[in-house]
């Protein structure tokens, strides 16, 4: 039976991101997924370049968490299934351990397999906000 894909599912991911528990979302990305975030060139403190899930959990979430006081709240606002690529944008907030907030604007394109997979992501946000998130904390 092949996976069906809809903005209620895409939601849930990002609904339990939110609530704590970022193990639906991770494990909705195919290992070896192409995550592009802002463009090629690897930055570490901007966290661009090319990743895979292994190397976006150690070298971006982990990193970015750490500067947070709370963990960053996903609110999704507008989801779109073409087929089966996903358009997600949606917002995040945050606490920074400085006490600023962090308030980023987030686009991802994602391509799924038909088992449910995104082998494909590509994201766009701040990346100036994500640099003075790192340098400020």
């Amino acid at each position: 039976m092949s996976f069906k894909l809809t903005p209620d599912y895409i939601l849930d991911l990002f609904n339990q991101v939110t609530a704590g528990n970022p193990r639906p979302l991770i494990e909705a990305v195919d290992p070896e997924v192409r995550w592009r975030i802002g463009s090629e060139t690897k930055d570490d403190v901007a966290k661009t370049g090319i990743f895979n899930r292994a190397d976006w959990v150690e070298q971006v979430l982990g990193p970015l968490q750490s500067k947070l006081k709370d963990g960053l709240k996903l609110i999704p606002l507008e989801v779109d299934v073409l087929g089966s690529k996903v358009y997600v944008e949606f917002k995040g907030e945050a606490t920074q351990n400085n006490g600023k907030p962090y308030n980023n604007n987030y686009l991802w394109v994602m391509v799924f397999s038909d088992h449910g997979h995104a082998t494909e992501i590509r994201e766009y946000l701040d990346t100036g906000l994500v640099k003075e998130v790192f340098a400020g904390n």
